[in-house]
């Protein structure tokens, strides 16, 4: 059972490297082995410009596949069904950061907060994971238009949930995305196993 702390209301996740283990290695080893380009060229050819636009709402699921082509050299034999096959290789399965949030649950709202794009969202975590459900909302990046770490996607966060930034926890594997949450006020936890995070959670007062 989770002892609650008198103030905090609200805990925000991070999906990618927190809940869901991610391998962007295998996305491009695919993609190379389709293509017959070698792997360092498709990784260093990965358009990051085009992938801010994506996950910021501003460019179509096909867009982000044409970027991606593009970016490579040039005639290519990549193709789009063989693309969203290697795009959804990115993300893995869940880790044990999920038995915690459902203790969690039991007295705190739970919401997602990510920088994710519609295709990894809707193809492939609404249809394969249990912890969409177990959730009371999320923010994404592609539908409120900012990013972590800019400061205005947390304060669109907390005005979702109706709470004080100093009454949310928000927990990402990236410090430049904590940094960006204790900008606004949130209580923002580094995520680095899940020891540390049940040890920074007591710090808090949230015991499981």
């Amino acid at each position: 059972m989770v002892k609650s702390h008198n103030k905090i209301k609200v805990i925000f996740f991070d999906i990618g490297g927190v809940l869901l283990h991610i391998h962007p290695e295998k996305m491009i080893k695919k993609i190379s082995t389709i293509t017959n380009i070698p792997f360092s060229i498709v990784q260093n050819s990965f358009p990051h410009n085009a992938h801010d636009l994506y996950e910021r709402g501003q460019m179509t699921d096909y867009d982000w596949f044409n970027s991606f082509k593009t970016s490579l050299p040039k005639n290519n034999n990549l193709k789009e069904n063989k693309f969203w096959e290697a795009w959804s290789m990115l993300l893995g399965e869940e880790t044990d950061v999920i038995d915690i949030l459902i203790q969690l649950k039991k007295s705190y709202q739970i919401w997602l907060l990510s920088n994710t794009n519609p295709s990894h969202i809707k193809n492939e975590v609404e249809n394969n994971n249990v912890f969409p459900q177990l959730v009371d909302g999320a923010v994404y990046s592609f539908d409120v238009g900012y990013r972590k770490p800019e400061l205005d996607i947390y304060k669109i966060a907390c005005r979702l949930v109706d709470v004080d930034p100093e009454m949310c926890v928000f927990i990402d594997d990236l410090e430049d995305n904590i940094r960006g949450a204790n900008n606004v006020g949130l209580h923002g936890i580094h995520y680095r196993n899940t020891r540390d995070l049940k040890s920074d959670l007591k710090s808090l007062n949230i015991i499981i």
